[in-house]
């Protein structure tokens, strides 16, 4: 975003007083540049830097330049002694091998002891969506900034009925500035006389509505959809010919399209596949054996000839749930079973276990990247919290 957004008017007194024979468009590149924590702690400074520092039009700016900085944050669900659970964040220090950590786990305090089988189902911008069932078969969702510690509460789609399977997307649709939560619900026991029923409800984080746009044409997985290039995308089964297909939902004119599958069997299969994103490339990881994992990703969106494959020898006696992120180039981080985390280097193709300082107990599935960001799930929300 050009600074040209910023009129002079709108700096704060305070901070031209300060440096006076500064450009202020310099001192306003300069904040942009800042980490988000440091943003944060500007805020503090004055009435006039908060207010700076707060603006909706800073906050685009400042995601856009950092957006696209290498993943440096996970959220974890940890399970003390189930089904509470906690909300714990883990923050790579280094990129390769070291005598020190590589990391270390902070706790956050928001939903502490209200947390039951959390699940963490979407990420996007800085925010992460997160289920949790407090006491009754239907979820309540928390949408939330764990850098900023600010999240809202909201209800599950009053539009899909209790029994049905359902499968989650967060995503942002850049052409209305809305944030927007996907519900995939699908009844299994309607399949023979119904056609394989599936519905499709979206959430407007700006309206605060659910509304159903469709039926989903596919059968649909049981895993969240992964968002990239604006769009959700999720693994389905087509009602065609019963084979695999990858199936993106745009944000903004809410259509389906079909992305081209690799050069691999896409046949129903018992062994789990799933869709990520890394290093910017939509992916797809799919589970070979017991000791074998094949991560596949789209060096070029939409793409057929783009897609490239690396491989993953899982140790005996392990369990790998799956790549989260890059760390630089050729370092793969790998979720291992529940218990810590491991780096795969591509090109030496070695692995190697990660050092996080304070991990303890063990965490549930759902681990997910983020981005820091100062994107207020509050602000968002403002007109329909206050109706």
């Amino acid at each position: 975003m050009s600074l040209k957004y910023f009129h002079q008017t709108e700096m704060p007194a305070a901070m031209a007083d300060s440096a006076p024979d500064i450009p202020q468009e310099l001192i306003i590149d300069i904040l942009l540049r800042l980490p988000t924590k440091s943003v944060g702690k500007c805020r503090c400074v004055s009435k006039p830097w908060r207010s700076l520092l707060s603006d909706p039009l800073f906050i685009k700016a400042h995601l856009s330049l950092h957006l696209h900085h290498p993943q440096k944050h996970i959220l974890i669900s940890i399970s003390r002694s189930p089904p509470s659970s906690y909300l714990s964040v883990v923050t790579f220090t280094t990129t390769s091998g070291s005598s020190n950590n590589d990391g270390f786990l902070e706790k956050l305090t928001l939903l502490q002891n209200q947390l039951i089988f959390a699940q963490i189902v979407g990420s996007c911008n800085g925010l992460v969506l997160v289920l949790t069932f407090e006491g009754s078969d239907t979820p309540t969702m928390y949408l939330m900034n764990p850098t900023t510690r600010e999240l809202v509460k909201f209800q599950h789609s009053p539009l899909v009925w209790d029994d049905a399977d359902t499968s989650y997307g967060f995503g942002y649709d850049c052409s209305s500035d809305d944030y927007k939560i996907v519900m995939l619900s699908h009844d299994w026991l309607a399949d023979k006389t119904e056609g394989y029923p599936a519905f499709v409800d979206v959430f407007s984080w700006r309206i605060g509505t659910w509304r159903r746009i469709g039926c989903f044409p596919y059968v649909p997985s049981s895993h969240s959809g992964v968002f990239l290039n604006g769009s959700i995308h999720w693994l389905a089964l087509s009602k065609v010919d019963g084979l695999c297909v990858i199936i993106a939902l745009d944000m903004s004119c809410e259509q389906f399209k079909q992305l081209p599958w690799p050069e691999t069997d896409n046949t129903p299969r018992k062994r789990s596949r799933k869709l990520v994103v890394l290093g910017g490339c939509l992916g797809m990881v799919a589970v070979q054996s017991r000791h074998h994992m094949d991560v596949w990703m789209m060096k070029e969106y939409g793409v057929r000839e783009s897609w490239t494959k690396f491989s993953v020898t899982i140790p005996k006696k392990a369990s790998v749930w799956g790549p989260i992120c890059l760390l630089g180039v050729d370092d793969v981080v790998l979720e291992m079973g529940g218990k810590n985390f491991v780096v795969h280097n591509l090109k030496e193709r070695t692995m190697r276990d990660m050092l996080i300082a304070g991990i303890q107990d063990k965490f549930r599935r759902g681990v997910m990247g983020f981005c820091e960001s100062l994107v207020s799930p509050t602000f968002y929300s403002q007109k329909w919290r206050a109706s």
